[in-house]
């Protein structure tokens, strides 16, 4: 197995390195250091400027955000309040439909993260005739495939288990 493993990377390597001896039609190298050298500063040149954008355009938002003593200018605000079914809704912007609690937070005890994009949910949960039940519940949100889901893990689980137990007895048992 190693001397099959070894002839492969040598193969590969004789070629790659083929590629810089072998000529085109035209008379130039495949590949050239030259050529190689280029694309990665072209590449990583690409990289770097982008990121130096979007540090300046951070560093200018965290700027908007902070006045001269480097105290926060404005603090920013959430709106919650309960839907039709009762649950809670925590936004940016106040309900449009009713009242809205106002809460200030406070920057230095909260870590905000892009929230995650929600809407194949929806697509899902609209599209009728949807999964085993045809209630136009996808099958991945239909409670009793859930369940049945949820069983079948407690079952591998205990699988799982009851091999790790015979193979630490077999193990252990000698001694």
């Amino acid at each position: 197995m190693k001397a099959a493993t070894y002839m492969m990377i040598m193969i590969m390597l004789i070629g790659v390195g083929s590629l810089f001896v072998l000529k085109r039609p035209d008379g130039k190298t495949w590949l050239s250091v030259d050529n190689v050298i280029n694309k990665i500063e072209a590449g990583t040149g690409d990289v770097l400027s982008q990121s130096k954008r979007t540090i300046e355009k951070s560093v200018a938002e965290a700027r908007a955000l902070v006045d001269e003593q480097g105290s926060v200018k404005a603090q920013p605000v959430i709106y919650k309040w309960r839907d039709a079914q009762g649950n809670w809704i925590y936004s940016d912007k106040p309900n449009a439909n009713g009242d809205s609690q106002q809460h200030t937070l406070d920057p230095s005890k909260v870590t905000m993260m892009a929230a995650e994009d929600t809407a194949i949910l929806q697509t899902l949960a609209t599209n009728k005739g949807v999964g085993e039940s045809g209630q136009g519940i996808p099958s991945a949100l239909n409670p009793s495939a859930v369940k049945k889901l949820m069983e079948d893990a407690k079952n591998v689980q205990k699988l799982m288990d009851d091999r790790a137990k015979t193979i630490d007895e077999a193990v252990g048992g000698g001694s």
